[in-house]
């Protein structure tokens, strides 16, 4: 067949055409005619054939095509035997510095006191936020309390006067210059000065899904000067490096601690927010629940003490949990959380062990008790659990990892030189036979990972606590960024093309920034009055009141830049009391 298609012919009748055990039984009466008792090929169905059982063996991993990005085979993915050997050294990964015998010696010991402990205390009914149905057998979640802090807010905020989203952009830029990242794309006019209305302007057009032909009908710019901004300056890399600029100022601030659920360690929340897109890219697709009749994509954000850090566009097709990894381990701020939560598609087969691996732990919001109680393994056998009122559904092979313990090094190692993407990885080994070994120990290790996790979260209530309450922070970000994407339309995102679509979202990022950044700057000057005068009622209140508000905030209206209106916090904090 091969030397057919070279020659760039077309399959005749002839069953010399065809190799042998390609046509199985089932199809043979559609791609076998019989004329005159002579039975001939049907070609253009036996063609089609062979084209759709090469596309499934792509997708399955068992041919693979060495110059294609997607269908490469996972060894061409990871980086050599060879060179993990090398990077063992230099990497400063847990997984490579100690033996895996003593690793998993420590964690199977550590699941089996979890076990015990675990079921003493629910036999003693001692652990309050779980529930266990005697008649049923089913384990249950005591339902979290209800959030009382949005009145707070609103009554926080509505004695704020109100001021354009132009004077909140400007306010910043004074404050940490964020404008200055926005360097020209042609080196030679890296010296000339940039204008900040107009750079200004051409943020809030493409954040706002508005556009620039919109913008200079609402505003005092020209078309062309905002068109021009927006092709020599406004880029993936200017918006990166102007969020990181904002976010890393927002850290400083006195209030960031405040806002923190656990001293020890700084909470991220990882959630996808769906967005329309009005021209179909490569990236939009369709999702009836989302977008009805339209496509759209998802804004993938990493969020930490409610400072959007990373966010990256995503398919809306694609699965949220294979982005975790990626989102977290490229941050370029230096904001760094040690603890990812997220909602239940944070959760796949491998994502538990890749952040422990990398010193990280994820940990999500469980829904459903008893869905996650089938899921928690044993390191020993289950007949040592036969007595417990919850036991183990199944014995962990601690086998399989030993043995693919250099494999799994590999993918760690890959991963550390971000050589490829998480999302690679795991769609690669997900196509793969599950007696794959590699595919079965990974797996096998998250699930050891998983089952720890799940033990402590049924036994300390403040981990389901924590969990929650860093996700709301990341829901009130997206009520945010909702609300300046449908400013001026619909709650979607503008741009022909993928790029365009993602310099939409960034922007969109840059405004939540801007307005974070001003909310924490007036929260933090009146922390630092009410720790002068010692007010430890106000300073607890301080911290319950988010800085991602918008209630006093204009987004509409008919933009002026040539006013310039200096905001002065110093007037604004003696204006202000803080009801208590």
């Amino acid at each position: 067949m091969i030397s057919i298609f070279a020659r760039q012919q077309r399959l005749t009748n002839k069953f010399d055409d065809s190799p042998e055990d390609t046509i199985p039984n089932r199809l043979k009466n559609y791609l076998i005619v019989t004329d005159n008792k002579n039975q001939q090929l049907n070609s253009s169905r036996y063609e089609f054939w062979i084209y759709k059982q090469l596309n499934q063996q792509f997708q399955d991993g068992y041919i693979f095509l060495n110059d294609s990005l997607k269908y490469r085979s996972l060894e061409q993915e990871l980086v050599s035997l060879e060179k993990t050997k090398e990077l063992a050294t230099k990497l400063k990964i847990p997984a490579f510095t100690t033996p895996v015998t003593d690793q998993l010696d420590i964690l199977f010991a550590t699941l089996d006191q979890l076990w015990r402990e675990f079921n003493k205390l629910l036999r003693n009914n001692k652990i309050k936020h779980l529930r266990y149905d005697e008649k049923t057998k089913t384990l249950h979640l005591q339902k979290p309390k209800a959030n009382k802090e949005e009145e707070l807010q609103h009554k926080f905020y509505e004695q704020l006067p109100l001021c354009d989203i132009t004077d909140v952009l400007r306010f910043v830029d004074n404050a940490c210059d964020f404008l200055s990242a926005f360097t020209h794309i042609q080196p030679r006019y890296s010296k000339q000065p940039i204008n900040k209305d107009h750079l200004m302007a051409t943020i809030i057009a493409q954040a706002m899904n508005n556009g620039n032909l919109n913008m200079s009908a609402i505003s005092d710019i020209p078309y062309k000067s905002l068109q021009d901004t927006l092709e020599s300056r406004v880029r993936l890399a200017t918006l990166q490096a102007a969020n990181d600029i904002i976010s890393n100022a927002i850290a400083k601030m006195p209030i960031f601690s405040t806002y923190s659920i656990d001293m020890d360690v700084l909470y991220g929340g990882v959630d996808g927010q769906k967005f329309e897109v009005d021209t179909p890219t490569i990236k939009a697709r369709y999702s009836k629940k989302y977008f009805r009749k339209g496509k759209g994509v998802v804004a993938y954000t990493m969020l930490a003490n409610h400072i959007p850090l990373q966010v990256e566009l995503i398919g809306a097709n694609e699965h949220e949990s294979y982005f975790v990894f990626d989102i977290w381990h490229n941050n370029t701020t230096e904001v760094v959380p040690d603890v990812i939560t997220g909602d239940m598609h944070c959760i796949n087969k491998a994502n538990f062990a890749i952040m422990y691996w990398f010193g990280s732990k994820l940990s999500p919001r469980f829904t459903n008790m008893e869905d996650q109680r089938n899921r928690i393994y044993s390191g020993c056998s289950p007949s040592d659990y036969k007595n417990f009122i919850i036991r183990p559904v199944a014995q962990l092979n601690r086998e399989v990892i030993e043995s693919e313990w250099t494999h799994l090094q590999q993918i760690i190692a890959t991963l550390a030189l971000k050589e490829t993407t998480q999302s690679t990885i795991i769609r690669k080994l997900c196509t793969y036979s599950p007696e794959h070994k590699t595919r079965k120990a990974l797996f096998e290790f998250d699930n050891l990972i998983r089952s720890i996790f799940t033990l402590n979260y049924f036994i300390n209530p403040d981990i389901q606590r924590k969990a929650h309450q860093s996700q709301n922070r990341v829901e009130a970000y997206h009520q945010l960024r909702a609300a300046i994407a449908q400013a001026y339309g619909k709650k979607q995102l503008i741009g022909r093309t993928d790029i365009a679509i993602e310099i939409s979202n960034q922007c969109g990022r840059l405004i939540a920034n801007a307005i974070s950044y001003y909310n924490s700057a007036i929260l933090s000057k009146l922390l630092l009055r009410y720790q002068t005068e010692g007010n430890s009622k106000a300073l607890s209140t301080l911290s319950k009141i988010s800085p991602l508000a918008k209630q006093h905030i204009h987004f509409q209206g008919h933009l002026t830049f040539s006013n310039k209106n200096i905001i002065d916090l110093d007037s604004i904090i003696e204006k202000l009391i803080l009801g208590l």
